[in-house]
């Protein structure tokens, strides 16, 4: 049986060479990415080159990149001290912010910068008028909101900074897949990948075209027409 794979990449919003390099790529290999797109990061040569790819997916990535946490707590901009009822106006606003510019490229899920959110927030995100919510290694949970994770993430935060060695991403996923991981997700954050990132990127997806085991999906795929939850 054929394991789904699916590519986000995170911090999208602002018109960078490394954004064009990154959708460069996506369309050399044919593969469906999802940008999760920083409202208030929007800049309109940004909107123009995402909206000139077809394989790209823009899913909503908190409102400004915020830090709203508390003095003992870890960067959160969904929750810590910022005021709920402010919070989900916002949400909404820059949703339709993002539905303006994007349309129907647009998927209205939320991905939480640095990956979590107030946990009381999360069964909100339906009234609020979202379908989805993506963070980091969680399994699938059917909702509402539906959720379908990301569980490899090519970088290296704790240590260099930059994004892991090509072996240590191929370890990581083949290990997901192992696991039974389906929908197995790979994060991306284009703005800190280096060219020699890049290359090992491509090379991995060079690897992935001949893997009969898995395909890579679009998020629609995943958020939309439903690919089962777990149990």
């Amino acid at each position: 049986m054929t394991a789904l794979c699916w590519w986000r990449d995170d911090d999208a919003g602002r018109d960078h060479p490394r954004l064009h390099r990154l959708l460069d790529l996506a369309e050399a290999h044919g593969l469906p990415i999802a940008l999760a797109v920083v409202p208030a990061w929007l800049e309109p040569l940004a909107v123009q080159r995402i909206r000139a790819c077809p394989l790209a997916t823009v899913l909503q990535h908190g409102i400004g990149h915020d830090d709203h946490s508390d003095d003992d707590q870890r960067k959160i901009e969904l929750g810590g001290t910022v005021d709920r009822a402010w919070l989900a106006g916002e949400l909404v606003a820059q949703r339709q912010r993002l539905e303006d510019a994007f349309g129907a490229q647009f998927l209205p899920v939320m991905v939480p910068p640095w990956n979590r959110m107030d946990p009381g927030l999360v069964p909100r995100l339906a009234e609020l008028g979202f379908l989805g919510v993506s963070m980091d290694r969680g399994p699938v949970v059917a909702g509402p909101p539906r959720r379908v994770d990301a569980h490899v993430d090519a970088m290296d935060w704790q240590g260099t900074g930059r994004q892991k060695p090509l072996a240590a991403i191929l370890g990581e996923l083949d290990a997901g897949l192992a696991a039974g991981v389906r929908p197995l997700g790979l994060m991306t954050h284009h703005l800190v990948v280096d060219e020699a990132g890049f290359a090992d990127l491509d090379q991995l997806f060079r690897l992935g075209h001949d893997a009969a085991s898995f395909r890579w999906a679009a998020a629609r795929e995943l958020f939309v027409e439903r690919e089962p939850a777990a149990a």
